[in-house]
């Protein structure tokens, strides 16, 4: 079931189709804190380089924050490919 909740529970919820099963590669709700919890951290840590860039003056500093960023747009693609279970159509991500 949907972050590990026991099928007749799932189907209880309101705003769950009980047509729609979900499959065995669906991600419990534990790591679907850790995903989201991780990108966001990513994105905090690209801030605060960009601020200590600009409170020390250096410049330079801000380049670490646009190198990060396609590493951050990396996790995107992989949280995104999860909440659609993983599907073939999706493996470009």
């Amino acid at each position: 079931g949907a972050g590990n909740l026991g099928p007749d529970t799932v189907a209880s919820l309101p705003w769950i189709d009980a047509a729609r099963v979900e499959p065995e590669n669906a991600l419990s709700i534990s790591t679907w804190a850790i995903h989201f919890s991780s990108v966001f951290e990513y994105l905090f840590a690209m801030n605060l380089v960009w601020k200590f860039a600009e409170t020390t003056g250096n410049e330079r500093w801000k380049g670490l924050t646009w190198g990060m960023l396609p590493l951050h747009a990396s996790g995107i693609c992989a949280c995104t490919y999860h909440f659609f279970y993983n599907p073939a159509a999706l493996q470009f991500l």
